[in-house]
């Protein structure tokens, strides 16, 4: 398997994995142990603060959230993706507690691979928005 498909294999395999079984186990078969992610509105760093503070209370509050790939483009270690996210809030999520509200929302993320592991990764999407409309 060549290097750009085994880039491709791993963020589609983050997709269904990592963020549609909500495995939060998977993390080392997908993040380098310095892992950093740049939100826009926040910055986590490593395997807690991946799990602990971006995911895990993610889906917390969206325990049926899934993403779609609508996008993907690879270029050697750097990848951009764009995705779509559903879900629906039963649990409690930034301040919001559950009640069914639907969650559908749009993002992109660039993320810089290094030994076939995610190193770091920026991303945008509209789910702050989506939080705001529901306070």
């Amino acid at each position: 398997m060549s290097d750009r498909e085994q880039n491709e294999r791993l963020m589609r395999d983050l997709v269904d994995v990592f963020w549609n079984q909500q495995r939060l186990d998977s993390y080392d078969d997908f993040f380098t142990p310095d892992f950093k992610i740049h939100t826009g509105t926040a910055d986590y760093s490593g395997k807690s603060g991946m799990c602990d503070g971006f995911a895990g209370p993610f889906f917390e509050g969206f325990p049926d959230l899934r993403h779609e790939v609508e996008f993907l483009l690879i270029d050697g270690d750097w990848t951009a993706l764009r995705y779509h996210g559903t879900g629906t809030l039963t649990g409690s999520y930034e301040g919001l507690q559950g009640s069914g509200q639907k969650l559908d929302y749009h993002g992109t993320v660039v993320l810089e691979l290094k030994d076939g592991r995610i190193a770091e990764a920026w991303g945008h999407s509209d789910l702050a928005d989506w939080v705001a409309a529901h306070r």
